[in-house]
């Protein structure tokens, strides 16, 4: 069966089988587009297998929109928040001090703190107890 090409120059490419192979898909990603907002970059066109991303001129974000290979895949948007920062103020967050050891630590106690509590409660209770004896309110 014959195809008609508008684009046909006459030339013949031997290596040319007419069939697109699957092989590996790998999701194709270029440079960064620059936008205005985030609805343009979520309108723009994305090819199946592709993943664009965007530059907001506006805004300090950075956006991405893939599509997947399927027939029946939607786009995937996602949002990032860019910011800013200094070789000071990543030197800083090298020498700041150590945490609190109360920072540290999360909010509970071990085994053998809490069998020293129950001790101690169960010392207050006899205590009570006793005194609750001489008083006469058994």
């Amino acid at each position: 069966m014959a195809f008609y090409n508008p684009n046909f120059s006459g030339y013949f490419n031997p290596n040319y089988s007419g069939y697109v192979t699957q092989g590996q898909q790998t999701v194709q990603n270029g440079g960064f587009i620059t936008v205005q907002s985030e609805d343009e970059a979520k309108s723009y066109p994305v090819a199946h297998g592709a993943s664009v991303t965007f530059r907001d001129e506006n805004q300090p974000y950075i956006y991405t929109k893939t599509l997947g290979f399927g027939q029946f895949d939607t786009p995937t948007f996602e949002k990032y928040k860019l910011t800013k920062e200094t070789a000071q103020d990543t030197r800083r967050a090298e020498s700041a001090p150590p945490r609190q050891r109360s920072e540290i630590l999360p909010d509970y106690v071990t085994k053998g703190e809490f069998e020293a509590l129950c001790a101690e409660i169960d010392g207050i209770k006899e205590a009570v107890g006793k005194i609750r004896r001489e008083l006469g309110d058994e």
